[in-house]
Parts: C-alpha cells; sequence; structure tokens
C-alpha cells in the first residue's frame, strides 16, 4: 500500500495493489498524481472507497470510475451529496458520479482478498465512515487525527458526535494503524494516550 498526496489540501490518497488491480481510498481533486502512480505500476483501478462526500475526497472519483472502477461509499454522504448543497463553503466543483454501493455502520465486505468494516463516524460530516482494513489498519478520512480531530463547523457537521465516533474508535479492542485523509498516519494506541480529544 502507497500514500499518493492529492489536490491543494493535500488529500491522503491510498492506494492498494494486488496484482494487477487496485482499490483506490479518497481520490482527492487532482487526478494526475494518482494516474501516474496507477500507470508506473501498471495498476488498474478495480475499486474505489469513500470516507466522505467532501470535495477533496471525491474529486477523482469519476474519473476513475470511467476507468471501471466500482465505487462504494456512505449511503448517507451520498443522500447529501446527491439532494442537498454539500459545497456551500467552498468554490469547488466536483463531476458527478454515481456510487455503486451504498453502505451503513457494521457492513463488511471483501475486496481483492482484503476484508473490510464499515464504522459509521459522523461529525465532520453526517454519513463519514472508516474503513478497518483486514482487523489492523483504519482508514480514518477526516474523523481522526494524529493528535487531532477533524473540524466540525462545516455546513452538516457535529461536535457531539465526532466525540460519540472518536469513542467508538477508541473501544475498538487492540492497537490499529490508522491512516487518515490528511497528515502523518499514526496508530489507535498512539491516539488514545496523546490526542488531547481521546478525554473528552
Amino acid at each position: 500500500m502507497d500514500v499518493v498526496v492529492s489536490g491543494e489540501l493535500m488529500t491522503n490518497c491510498y492506494i492498494i495493489g494486488e496484482g494487477t488491480e487496485a482499490i483506490i481510498v479518497d481520490p482527492g481533486t487532482d487526478f494526475s498524481p494518482i494516474k501516474k502512480y496507477l500507470e508506473r505500476n501498471s495498476l488498474k483501478p478495480k475499486y474505489v472507497l469513500v470516507t466522505h462526500a467532501h470535495f477533496d475526497h471525491i474529486g477523482s472519483v469519476a474519473q476513475i470510475k470511467k476507468l471501471g472502477a466500482t465505487v462504494y461509499m456512505s449511503e448517507i454522504d451520498y443522500t447529501f451529496l446527491r439532494g442537498a448543497d454539500f459545497f456551500d463553503t467552498t468554490d469547488e466543483q466536483v463531476e458527478p458520479f454515481n456510487a455503486d454501493v451504498l453502505l451503513n455502520d457494521g457492513d463488511e465486505f471483501t475486496l481483492l482478498n482484503h476484508d473490510f468494516r464499515v464504522i459509521h463516524t459522523p461529525g465532520h460530516t453526517p454519513g463519514g465512515v472508516c474503513y478497518v482494513m483486514d482487523n489492523k489498519r483504519i482508514f480514518s478520512g477526516d474523523t481522526l487525527f494524529k493528535l487531532t480531530v477533524g473540524r466540525w463547523d462545516f455546513k452538516y457537521g457535529n461536535g457531539a458526535d465526532l466525540v460519540k465516533s472518536l469513542k467508538k474508535l477508541f473501544a475498538l479492542p487492540g492497537d490499529y494503524e490508522v491512516y487518515p485523509g490528511h497528515g502523518e498516519e499514526t496508530t489507535l494506541d498512539f491516539e488514545r494516550k496523546y490526542n488531547p480529544y481521546a478525554a473528552i
């Protein structure tokens, strides 16, 4: 697995390659570095996983979907994306796309020999999710960062919900590698110990 940083907001786009196919988590607004990575490694995008529907995490979804990828994302955020002005705090335009698989809390599935579990973690957005992969890695989107958490002051954000989501993550048994939507990777044990929001 590798990370490709995409777009002006430096979104972490994670690419999990297996053979000649790949799973892409949160393709940001700039498709160019993602495309270059795929071409350099002779990978065909097979699946896209979206943690939440803010523009900087879905900006390249439509382009990747045109290459044949199947798109997985939260049913709640997809509903907001399709039916409400989710981007009224920005001037960004995202090419429309149709999600193929709509997800809810507790859903489980297997892609390219990797097992995934969905944890609904609202707060940053109403339908934000984290993906637990192979029971050892968490793609946390903009819910949990190293030593901090995602913003909740956007429209549809909710600080109380975010706190509950953090408690849900911190209550998971054992340690996990954590791969956030921006910034450095971390671990759940480290965040339990040092993240100031863990004590709330």
